[in-house]
């Protein structure tokens, strides 16, 4: 119990400083954004890229990436059918349940705690989840919410990322077996330690971050986004480990880090990407609902780790 608190307690407190930041308004909205998207962008690539080069590749990775892809194509699914059986009035409702927190919550939060070292199992699910981002839930979300037609250069748009830049880095260092040679140099272990110690960074600029954003701007739309999330939750954990006791669990071998990875990535939900979408070509009330959301998502996200943490104490 009391080496889960000892981790625990520091995320608590940098959440609080966050919030105190809030209250005295530190930040201009540019520049918390732009912080937000230089954790989201470059330093979570970098956790990635460690943790590549650092794990075992096996076959059951290759496994979860593709598994991850087929439950986030049926959480899609599922929605849509619902936002169109029940007429649903928020055009952004499809798109809600198919996107977690991958790099802005659940890599802090599971390092944090696990430790980088452990990382192999979330990190493969990870590359299926961006990997449907990039090839699925963008064009679709744009298709549908921008009324912009997709297209060849939009996908590749999508993959020239830092964050698939540092994966397809990392995989070819590892296949090649050159990360080994690099790092015997100078430069290369230069490299490789600048990059770790970017990553190192993640969880404290996350969790303020997250402190920072905790506030409404128009409490009358907090029900609905509490309906939305409650939604979110009930399906994504449903469907999750339905998949898990049928499926994933039968091609992965048994690891209590497996576990806690999977319930840490359906945990955090929340997509930046979609509530920027929302903000520029929805309505105002539709900005509100998807902002109120996307912060209640965080804060429920962190209560249920939290929670999931002190239960294995």
């Amino acid at each position: 119990m009391a080496s889960v608190l000892d981790n625990v307690v520091p995320i608590l407190f940098l959440i609080i400083f966050g919030c105190v930041l809030q209250r005295i308004h530190y930040f201009e909205e540019v520049s918390m954004q732009r912080l937000t998207n230089m954790v989201s962008n470059l330093l979570i690539p970098c956790v990635i890229f460690n943790t590549i080069v650092n794990l075992e590749i096996r076959r059951e990775h290759l496994v979860l990436a593709v598994g991850f892809i087929v439950y986030q194509f049926i959480l899609l699914g599922l929605s849509w059918g619902i936002y169109r059986i029940f007429k649903i009035k928020r055009r952004m409702f499809p798109f809600f349940s198919c996107a977690f927190a991958f790099g802005f919550m659940a890599v802090p939060l599971f390092s944090n705690i696990f430790g980088v070292e452990h990382m192999d199992y979330l990190v493969a699910m990870g590359v299926g989840h961006e990997t449907f981002v990039a090839l699925v839930f963008i064009p679709l979300a744009k298709l549908y919410l921008k009324e912009e037609k997709t297209s060849g250069k939009n996908l590749v748009k999508n993959l020239a990322s830092p964050l698939f830049f540092m994966i397809g880095l990392a995989l070819v260092l590892k296949v090649t077996g050159l990360y080994a040679t690099v790092n015997e140099t100078i430069l290369g272990r230069g490299f490789f330690g600048a990059v770790s110690k970017l990553g190192s960074m993640t969880t404290i600029l996350t969790m303020i971050i997250v402190g920072y954003r905790i506030h409404f701007q128009d409490r009358s739309r907090i029900l609905e986004s509490f309906g939305y999330v409650a939604f979110r939750y009930a399906l994504t954990f449903c469907v999750g480990y339905l998949l898990k006791g049928f499926v994933f669990d039968r091609l992965v071998e048994p690891s209590p880090y497996f576990d806690y990875a999977f319930f840490t990535l359906l945990s955090q939900h929340g997509s930046v990407i979609l509530t920027v979408f929302v903000g520029e070509y929805g309505t105002k009330e539709d900005l509100e609902v998807a902002s109120n959301a996307f912060v209640i998502n965080v804060v429920v996200g962190i209560l249920l780790f939290l929670g999931f943490m002190l239960r294995l104490a």
